[in-house]
C-alpha cells in the first residue's frame, strides 16, 4: 500500500513506499533504544528505587523500541508484487 506524499512546491507526489517506512520504523526504534539505554545508564538507580512506576515505564519503552525494529524489519523485507 502506497501513499501520496505532499510537495508544496508543486505537483510532484511521489508514493511513500512500505521500504521507506520500514527504514522510519527501524530508526525510530534504535532511537528509543539509546534513549533508554542512556536513561538506564545515568539513572539506574532512580529506577531501581523508583518504585513500579519508573520499572514500568522504562520497560514500556524498550518493548515498543523492539517492536519497532522488527515491524520495520518486517516492513522492509516484504516483497512487492
Amino acid at each position: 500500500m502506497e501513499r501520496m506524499e505532499y510537495d508544496p512546491e508543486g505537483g510532484n507526489y511521489l508514493p511513500v513506499t512500505e521500504h521507506e517506512t520500514g527504514s522510519t520504523f527501524i530508526v525510530s526504534g534504535l532511537i528509543m533504544l539509546i534513549a533508554a539505554a542512556g536513561w538506564g545508564l545515568f539513572v539506574g538507580w532512580d529506577i531501581q528505587a523508583g518504585g513500579s512506576l519508573m520499572r514500568i515505564i522504562f520497560g514500556v519503552d524498550v518493548l515498543v523500541a523492539l517492536l519497532l525494529i522488527t515491524w520495520g524489519f518486517i516492513k522492509k523485507k516484504r516483497q512487492i508484487n
